[in-house]
């Protein structure tokens, strides 16, 4: 009887075990859902479409449709909005994780996928713990990425940090030649929101999707001049 009650313990104690590391994020199998999912974003990066046209429509949705499933945009909101998402009223927390999503979408579609000089090799990967606030367990993905701005090559460093959510590998960072936009953007709004109101700071995100339009590597904000890493 002894051995039945610790054969049962122990039994229990192996699917516990089994299910804590189901929930912990493996580099490859990371590395492999973003292939996979990029391997749609590569191929439309190579077309050249005019805006306007039901070519460039049929691109933007497919592009948008593997980013949606791919990035993790509601932690990204919460998290760049940080303490005042609590408060924020629900109607109004809808139009900030739209207008993030959104600021998002700009950056990584229109900067590197929409630039039909586009290209990417992947160089790291591994775990981490802690990298973000709320994110315990995750992995980083090392790239290298060479784009055409003004009709030159310029290469530079993307890393993504991806975790799982549902069993579904998610980018909730990108760091940009070592400049994490999800902190950044946190560190700015966040001084926005001490001084203004929630309004004022969608008016901003307004005005930061506009400057993000034009092609190329991501311009440098204010905040993005002295590069700081991600506090862990």
């Amino acid at each position: 009887m002894r051995k039945i009650i610790i054969s049962l313990i122990l039994f229990g104690f192996s699917l516990i075990f089994a299910e804590e590391q189901k929930n912990i994020p493996e580099p490859n199998a990371a590395l492999k859902a973003l292939e996979i999912r990029e391997q749609t974003l590569e191929k439309w990066a190579k077309v050249k479409v005019e805006p306007g046209t039901e070519q460039f429509r049929k691109k933007d949705a497919d592009v948008r449709k593997v980013v949606d499933e791919i990035v993790d945009y509601r932690f990204i909101a919460e998290f760049i909005i940080g303490e005042k998402w609590a408060s924020t009223p629900d109607s109004q927390k809808e139009e900030l994780f739209n207008k993030i999503k959104e600021l998002f979408s700009k950056v990584y579609l229109g900067k590197l996928i929409y630039n039909k000089g586009y290209e990417k090799k992947y160089l790291d990967k591994g775990s981490e713990k802690k990298y973000l606030k709320g994110v315990p367990e995750s992995v980083f993905i090392v790239s290298e990425i060479t784009a055409s701005l003004k009709n030159k090559p310029v290469t530079y460093e993307l890393i993504y940090h991806m975790r799982l959510v549902d069993n579904v590998y998610k980018i909730f960072d990108i760091e940009l030649d070592t400049v994490s936009l999800s902190m950044n953007y946190r560190e700015q709004f966040n001084k926005n929101l001490k001084t203004q109101s929630v309004d004022k700071l969608i008016k901003l995100i307004d005005k930061k999707i506009q400057k993000s339009i034009s092609p190329g590597k991501p311009q440098t904000t204010q905040a993005e001049e002295q590069p700081k890493s991600p506090k862990k």
